[in-house]
């Protein structure tokens, strides 16, 4: 009996506690419980005792009172555990109030507000001192307020031996709740020593054995990547073959020739051509940071020039324009060959998923708190928000090869050079509206140089 009463009441006091609330938080849930529960039991029998002496609307109250206390504990049970907290801070000092008032001034029931203004800073952490704030002004608040207000309702006042029995009580119940405040203040505080302490112990072990880890999967990434490579360059001689079979193969056939035979050797010649593409971006992914050249200047008007002639018949045909904003820097110690990957995939892509009339994309950076971040815009089709963390995963395609041609694997090593140069590459898109890709580069990684020449040519259209 005793160990299902003990059960009981454990389960009451974790409500909303589960593996998914962060430790940090599990102390101000069960204070809020503890709370809930004892202002709960307490205004149900006062509710009781109301209704025995006949004071039918203060008991009506104090059921209002109760069933908003057993609110808090149905928010914490499904994780609304602030609201919980901030609903049971303005329950607490309206039911003060509220009783204090009309029970009558000699049952000390305004009193509680020397408690609960303390109750703020046990529900919440200092982060959230906006709602400790607020919890403290609102219970000095109802205790300046109390004096002007309780003359209005000596109507109501229960007679003056019951409010001296009540002043007993509630003196009892003070120095309880005071009690309990500074235990399960003492209580975590204990229980943070001994992690603190198990923490150090443990730490020498786990450093050692986190450097060995750290050792081994260097090691296994530079295995997996080498291993990548190999298999890479060892299939594109035989596909390379097959494609070229494929084509004289073609090549041979005529009108006499049976049906669809032709058609079936163009799908599998296209196919052959498909993954030697996919093989040579798989090679260019395993490349990046091994056997680089030495790093130089990078003019980026120069680059975007360049890949401007490179993508020249795209651009043709999509009747597109590249855009220049402003006049782009010129990077100190960059390798070209990676920054020409970024600058290349991004505008391609831009130029490729559009199906306007008139394609656009416009380059821009920013040069703020020692950080480059460089942005192409378009008016394409846009990116839908379900795809926002699968977009730079490699072979990741959002259409099918019929409708846009591609490998998938060109953001994953734009993502894998801005990241070897500690940068970040994100995207924000809106479907049907267009898609602005960022990439940052610190500055002291990039090292922006002094701008050579006007680049004004750049924003001429197609």
């Amino acid at each position: 009996m005793i160990r299902q009463i003990q059960n009981l009441g454990n389960r009451l006091l974790t409500i909303g506690i589960d593996k998914d609330v962060p430790a940090g938080e599990e102390r101000y849930i069960r204070f809020t419980n503890v709370e809930a529960i004892l202002t709960m039991a307490g205004v149900a029998l006062y509710m009781v005792y109301s209704f025995y002496k006949g004071y039918f609307l203060l008991g009506a109250l104090q059921g209002i009172d109760a069933a908003l206390a057993l609110l808090v504990l149905y928010l914490n049970y499904h994780h609304f555990h602030k609201a919980a907290r901030v609903v049971f801070m303005y329950l607490l000092n309206s039911i003060i109030l509220i009783d204090a008032c009309f029970i009558g001034h000699s049952s000390g029931i305004h009193e509680f507000f020397y408690i609960s203004y303390t109750i703020p800073f046990l529900l919440f952490s200092v982060r959230d001192y906006k709602y400790i704030v607020s919890g403290v002004l609102l219970a000095v608040f109802g205790f300046m307020a109390y004096p002007h207000l309780y003359p209005y309702y000596t109507a109501y006042n229960a007679d003056v031996a019951t409010q001296l029995n009540i002043h007993s009580i509630n003196s009892c119940v003070i120095f309880v709740l005071f009690g309990m405040a500074v235990y399960m203040l003492a209580y975590y505080n204990f229980k943070t020593e001994i992690q603190l302490a198990d923490s150090n112990t443990k730490l020498g072990d786990s450093n050692s054995k986190l450097e060995e880890q750290a050792t081994e999967l260097k090691r296994s990434n530079e295995d997996l990547e080498q291993f990548a490579y190999i298999i890479s360059h060892d299939l594109k001689a035989p596909v390379r073959n097959i494609s070229s079979f494929m084509n004289l193969l073609g090549k041979q056939f005529n009108e006499s020739s049976p049906k669809g035979t032709k058609e079936f050797v163009e799908m599998s010649k296209q196919s052959a051509d498909r993954l030697t593409k996919q093989i040579d971006d798989m090679l260019s992914y395993c490349r990046i940071d091994r056997n680089l050249p030495p790093a130089g200047p990078v003019d980026l008007n120069q680059m975007v020039k360049t890949i401007r002639i490179e993508l020249n018949e795209k651009i043709q045909e999509k009747n597109a324009e590249i855009i220049v904003e402003r006049e782009l820097p010129v990077l100190a110690d960059m390798h070209s060959s990676m920054m020409h990957h970024v600058f290349q995939n991004l505008i391609a892509n831009a130029i490729k998923f559009n199906t306007r009339e008139r394609a656009e994309v416009r380059i821009n950076y920013t040069d703020e708190n020692g950080v480059l971040t460089f942005s192409f815009a378009d008016n394409g089709i846009g990116i839908a928000p379900a795809f926002k963390d699968k977009l730079f995963q490699m072979f990741k395609r959002l259409h099918t090869a019929d409708q846009f041609e591609g490998t998938g694997i060109g953001l994953a090593v734009c993502k894998k050079i801005v990241n070897f140069y500690k940068g970040e590459i994100w995207f924000e898109s809106e479907p049907e509206k267009g898609t602005t890709f960022f990439f940052t580069l610190p500055k002291h990684e990039a090292k922006a140089a002094t701008h050579i020449g006007p680049h004004t040519e750049l924003n001429q259209a197609a």
